[in-house]
């Protein structure tokens, strides 16, 4: 009998014990994260810009095209290149990269040389809009993106001026031409005139940064050689180098030579890509143009001329 009142007092002694404990009668504290996943606001196309730049949405090495209407430079080099754009510059660094900032930058060429500008400065610009691309590649991690647009401050001097319109009509007179689509054979400025003048415009910088940035990876064999092709975005001189598939043919030493011969053979074409070969090559990917305060979401060059004026 003592046996059995012993148990029972244990038991309800037990039963006391977990009722009165916190965590029987206390609910799971809520998770902050996951309620903020609950929570979450679907995003909604178009953007507004303010939000779209607090987000996480670039990346650096991202590329940057724009025009300013109603400009008679900006007119010109959009008629000398067959165009939709005028400038293009490159994802610099920002608050969603490092931390001491507040703004976004870019990194481009302009009439001091290369220099950084606040994005903000063209997107608050009411005769601009931009749109942004982005390579993408698996092995194009952030190192490789932060390295590409790293070399942007050391392969252009000060003195360049790139605004020069006339400096273009010249690039033109030498040959530099190519059609609205990229397809016309073209003929460089050392094919027609090693003693001619070379123009490295806003868009040419662009190229230059990948291509020396690969490069250097090719070299230390940190990339094959076939990575090059990826990131030339001048139409004819990416047919100047071989398929993928083609490459296992060369020796390791061979191959890297010939990748370095491409860059030191075609260094006129590369700098002189155009924004336009940049709007129209299929290794830029379309991701958002912005215009009026709005970021809209594109993902192609057909859907992006949807917002561009006539």
């Amino acid at each position: 009998m003592k046996r059995h009142l012993v148990a029972a007092s244990l038991t309800v002694l037990a039963l006391t014990f977990v009722a009165g404990s916190p965590l029987a009668l206390t609910p799971p504290a809520p998770d902050p994260i996951q309620d903020q996943k609950a929570e979450a606001i679907p995003e909604v196309w178009p953007m507004p810009v303010e939000d779209f730049l607090a987000g996480n949405y670039l990346e650096r090495a991202d590329v940057v095209l724009t025009r300013r209407d109603w400009d008679l430079a900006s007119w010109a080099i959009r008629w000398a290149t067959k165009s939709q754009f005028s400038h293009a510059a490159m994802v610099f660094t920002g608050p969603q990269f490092e931390s001491g900032y507040t703004n976004t930058f870019v990194i481009e060429a302009g009439t001091s040389g290369v220099d950084l500008t606040n994005l903000r400065d063209y997107i608050a610009d009411k005769n601009s809009f931009l749109a942004i691309k982005r390579f993408k590649g698996d092995w194009f991690d952030e190192s490789k993106q932060s390295r590409v647009r790293g070399l942007l401050l050391d392969e252009i001097k000060a003195g360049y001026n790139y605004w020069a319109v006339g400096q273009i009509a010249r690039n033109l007179w030498f040959g530099v031409q190519r059609s609205l689509g990229g397809t016309e054979a073209v003929q460089t400025i050392e094919e027609r005139d090693r003693d001619a003048p070379k123009v490295y415009i806003c868009s040419g910088l662009v190229q230059i940064g990948f291509v020396e940035a690969i490069l250097e990876y090719i070299k230390s064999d940190q990339l094959p050689p076939s990575t090059l092709k990826e990131v030339v975005f001048h139409t004819v001189a990416a047919t100047r180098l071989p398929d993928k598939a083609d490459w296992a043919y060369f020796e390791s030493e061979d191959a890297k030579t010939t990748a370095v011969k491409f860059r030191d053979r075609y260094f006129a074409a590369l700098e002189s890509v155009t924004p336009e070969d940049l709007a129209q090559s299929d290794n830029l990917e379309w991701l958002y143009f912005i215009k009026d305060g709005l970021v809209y979401k594109v993902d192609s060059y057909e859907q992006a001329r949807k917002y561009i004026p006539e």
